[in-house]
């Protein structure tokens, strides 16, 4: 108890120091020969003031205090000395002969703690003494405990702030400074559940991250460092998004609770074709417009968020879009659209929508809308975490450089040939198409057309084994609960797959600046109708049928043989 009590600035209490304060020399002696007996150590002071200086020096633990008396009156003594004593309690026991109602409440006001009246009862005067230390003794570890957890949440949040400082060392570095983005990170606590990555490609391009952990501080940001590791390491070795978010979900699948996932939309600008590729998983729809026409597209979100589906039933497929240097894109979390003001009405998407609807010239709708945030919500406490990122569709003026960019250029174009050849035990066991698309990487380095490539061969690939080898039926994906059966039953049927091979050859060769790139798929299966009267790609919105009219998007011709267990793409390059 007595560490308690040091700890809380008391001194020490084991001979009890009381000060009696009384202009009557009669009754200081009267009272001090009463608490005598007790073993109490005695201070006396005859007035007020004499009062108060003495409790400034000595620090008495209980005052016995008069009230009429010349220099200083009770009343004001009584109020000094609470002031000196500060967080310490000190019992300010009033002795008096009055009686009437309004004398004793300007006691009470004054700071006094309890009342005795003259003449005094050495009884009575031991029984309110010793309630009243019980009293200053509760008080007094109150207070020792109320110090502690303050210096123990003090140093939490001091070496909160430090991690928090080389968390975002490392979390928000890249390309958020180049010339073509705007951003705003509002974080409810210390550590932000809300994560904002960019950083260019080897290629020239720029990869952007926006992404929510559920959610908010140290618990929901545990899984930014290595997701942005991740993107950071694949972007500088050319990786596109697909393969990023594939990685991503791998990782964090693993390494992140149960309950605990993130919302995110990954972004790729490549400014040499005037195109955007898309992957949105569970973030609010990022909004593609431009200042003079307004709202342009909204990048829908098409999967669910990373950390939730197993690496087998992951969705990897991105979206392309159509991009000009005039556009602008605004990603954002949903701390924005469920901002609340005063009277608990929400933000909403239309208010933001708005911004972009009448855009004019206004060069950063990030700042525009932090303004409408603040004025909407009158000043009221934030509810979450809030990012807003603005990307212009051009390229920075001096674009940070991705390490490793000089050995990620492009190879002078040559011609080459190789193939592979996967049976039962690989096609069951492993995912070929990492191997193969960084195969292509490595001998020709045409890292900026990784994705596009990607798309072509994951497509050919999976028509050839669900199809050609599982016999999987596409129309099971046109509702969410067949698209979860057909994963399902694709899984179960690759685990007892054990016969069948599909082969794949590559030819190459130069053309003009680039070269054409000959991919031949043949699966050893009965065939299947592949089928002409497809629906064109941006009149399909559904779940399947989409990957033919995609890759005839991208590729210079595809062709299937009539017995549909072979294809050939051709891929030009410049």
């Amino acid at each position: 108890m007595q560490a308690i009590l040091e700890q809380a600035g008391v001194v020490d209490e084991s001979a009890i120091r009381v000060l009696v304060v009384d202009d009557n020399r009669t009754n200081r002696m009267v009272l001090t020969a009463l608490l005598k007996r007790h073993d109490y150590e005695i201070l006396s002071a005859e007035n007020g003031q004499q009062a108060v200086e003495l409790f400034e020096r000595e620090r008495p633990v209980l005052v016995l205090m008069d009230v009429m008396m010349p220099v200083m009156d009770g009343y004001e003594a009584t109020r000094q000395i609470k002031k000196l004593a500060g967080e310490v309690f000190v019992p300010v026991i009033f002795v008096t002969a009055l009686t009437d109602e309004g004398a004793l409440v300007k006691c009470i006001e004054a700071g006094g703690d309890d009342f005795l009246s003259k003449p005094y009862n050495r009884t009575v005067l031991k029984a309110k003494i010793d309630a009243l230390m019980r009293l200053r003794e509760a008080y007094t570890v109150q207070l020792s405990q109320r110090r502690q957890l303050a210096y123990h949440q003090k140093h939490a949040e001091d070496e909160q702030r430090v991690a928090e400082r080389l968390f975002a060392g490392i979390v928000h570095t890249g390309a958020l400074d180049d010339s073509n983005i705007r951003y705003s990170i509002s974080p409810m606590a210390i550590f932000n559940g809300d994560l904002l990555l960019a950083a260019n490609t080897p290629s020239g391009a720029l990869h952007i991250m926006l992404g929510d952990f559920t959610g908010h501080g140290l618990a929901a940001s545990i899984g930014a460092l290595p997701a942005s590791e991740i993107f950071y390491g694949m972007t500088a070795k050319g990786f596109g998004i697909g393969d990023i978010v594939t990685e991503l979900n791998k990782k964090l699948k693993n390494v992140l609770p149960t309950g605990l996932f993130l919302a995110t939309a990954l972004l790729e600008l490549n400014f040499a074709t005037g195109s955007v590729t898309v992957w949105n998983g569970g973030l609010p729809d990022p909004i593609m417009y431009n200042p003079q026409t307004g709202i342009v597209t909204r990048f829908r979100s098409r999967h669910v968020p990373i950390g939730i589906m197993d690496s087998q039933m992951f969705d990897r497929s991105v979206e392309l879009f159509e991009m000009h240097e005039t556009d602008r894109i605004f990603m954002y979390t949903d701390g924005v659209t469920e901002a609340l003001n005063p009277a608990g009405e929400m933000f909403g998407q239309d208010r933001l929508e708005s911004f972009f609807e009448q855009a004019g010239g206004h060069d950063s709708q990030v700042d525009q809308v932090t303004e409408a945030l603040e004025v909407f919500r009158e000043g009221g406490k934030q509810g979450d975490d809030i990012t807003l990122i603005q990307i212009f569709c051009r390229p920075a003026d001096a674009p940070s450089q991705s390490p490793g960019a000089a050995q990620r250029a492009a190879k002078p174009p040559a011609q080459w040939n190789f193939s592979f050849e996967f049976g039962p035990h690989a096609l069951r066991n492993s995912d070929p198409l990492p191997m193969m698309v960084n195969t292509l990487m490595e001998t020709q380095g045409i890292y900026d057309h990784r994705e596009r490539l990607y798309t072509v061969l994951a497509e050919l690939f999976s028509n050839s084994l669900d199809h050609g080898l599982l016999s999987l039926d596409s129309a099971l994906k046109k509702t969410p609960e067949g698209f979860m059966q057909y994963y399902a039953e694709r899984q179960q049927k690759l685990e007892k797959l054990e016969e069948g091979r599909i082969r794949v050859m590559f030819h190459h060769r130069p053309h003009g600046k680039g070269g054409r790139l000959e991919i031949e798929i043949l699966d050893s299966g009965p065939g299947y109708a592949v089928g002409q009267a497809r629906p064109e790609l941006a009149a399909n919105t559904g779940h399947s049928g989409r990957g033919i009219p995609l890759v005839r998007s991208l590729c210079k011709e595809l062709i299937y043989n009539p017995k549909g267990n072979a294809a050939r793409a051709l891929y030009e390059w410049d």
